[in-house]
């Protein structure tokens, strides 16, 4: 596919990859993707991120339909993972004068991939990049969905550049969202892509969003997928929605755990009663038999989250790290956890999944619970202890 003109003297000229099955080894493309990148043209030429770099000679050759690579003078990174600066390299190969800018934060990045420093400016937040006759505004976002992230707005033709926000994994024929055929979901692959990707970083999108509030965006122009001209705001309200704190307003612990005989479930049943008794909400689900969605949906609601887990072979049990392993896919700032669990004459298991949480970021209760086989009435009463020691910590904020 060629350039296309999406405004005066701005383009797309991106390249598309209708036959990508899995994007980045775990997330399956039914309708392949794009690599969107776009060119803007002032008294001076900008050049909006690269392309995935197996289409590096594609995309050369729809940026010399509009101008040689030598007349190009900056090279604006909205996002350093390989797939939007697969050709930054040989793009600088080719003409090495351009400047390279993006967010201060990335610059690290960019210097891991050029293996160089030079040509190269970090912008921070509402710095205005001027083309001559073209303006952009810098919005960093860092954390939607990597740390160097950000997005412009081009003041004259209220296009915002969008980077990874707002996107959709979609090749098809048409460049923008309104052209579409009918039989293509384009809000059930924009949220499918929100929870495979942006999920785990709601908070930091929460605080970014509102910085687009008072630009005039006329259209949305995201680094995957169709642009959108037409209700150009429409995703971007929807992440407002997809993004808000689910825990807020909720004093909800949930429990999570498997149990081979009914023992790690006795406790998990008595640690859910005391804290009921402490004010708490407390679900509780064995983690064989909870969907996958609703345990995600339990993290997020939940300000804490306590684990049971037998101890088989010195390690804990395979649906555990199952459950674990969903922590990763939504956001977990500020929560917290704790774990508990029977076990015959090792006993490892809780403390495995403790200290894995704990390399999560998550601040865990130290000392886990664990109770030799049969849980004693001497045992209970230690329970009681433990949850009150949940509470406390808990509630220490």
């Amino acid at each position: 596919m060629s350039s296309i003109k999406i405004a005066d003297d701005v383009y797309w000229v991106g390249v598309k990859d209708p036959n990508l099955r899995i994007f980045d080894i775990i997330m399956p493309t039914k309708y392949g993707t794009t690599y969107n990148a776009y060119l803007v043209k002032g008294e001076k030429i900008a050049l909006i991120d690269t392309v995935k770099k197996g289409f590096t000679d594609e995309y050369f050759a729809n940026i010399e339909e509009i101008t040689p690579l030598d007349t190009i003078d900056y090279l604006i990174v909205n996002h350093t993972e390989p797939d939007h600066s697969g050709s930054m390299v040989e793009l600088l190969k080719r003409s090495p004068n351009i400047q390279v800018v993006c967010a201060s934060t990335a610059k690290i990045f960019v210097q891991n991939i050029l293996n160089s420093g030079n040509n190269l400016t970090g912008l921070k937040d509402n710095a205005f990049f001027e083309l001559g006759g073209k303006k952009l505004t810098i919005k960093l976002t860092p954390y939607m969905h990597w740390p160097d992230t950000m997005m412009e707005y081009l003041v004259e033709d209220g296009i915002l550049f969008s980077g990874d926000g707002f996107a959709a994994h979609y090749s098809g024929d048409s460049l923008f969202s309104d052209e579409l055929p009918n039989d293509i979901d384009l809000d059930r692959e924009a949220l499918y892509y929100f929870d495979t990707i942006m999920r785990p970083f709601t908070g930091h999108i929460r605080k970014n969003l509102p910085k687009l509030d008072e630009l005039d965006i006329k259209m949305v122009a995201p680094s995957h997928g169709p642009l959108f001209r037409k209700n150009a705001t429409a995703y971007i309200n929807k992440y407002k929605e997809w993004s808000v704190d689910k825990a807020e307003g909720k004093n909800q612990v949930a429990i999570f755990y498997a149990t081979s005989y009914g023992n790690t479930q006795k406790i998990a049943e008595r640690v859910a009663d005391n804290l009921n008794k402490a004010g708490f909400l407390t679900p509780v689900h064995d983690v064989t038999a909870c969907d996958k969605m609703k345990a995600r949906e339990l993290i997020e609601e939940s300000k804490a989250i306590i684990i049971g887990t037998p101890t088989f072979n010195g390690d804990a049990v395979k649906p555990v790290w199952e459950f674990v392993n969903l922590f990763s896919t939504v956001d977990t700032r500020g929560k917290k956890a704790a774990t508990f669990g029977s076990y015959g004459w090792s006993g490892e298991g809780t403390k495995l999944v403790s200290d894995r949480l704990t390399g999560m970021k998550i601040k865990v209760l130290p000392e886990p619970f664990r109770a030799k086989l049969v849980p004693s009435d001497k045992d209970m009463a230690e329970v009681d202890r433990f949850s009150g020691e949940i509470v406390n910590f808990i509630n220490e904020g």
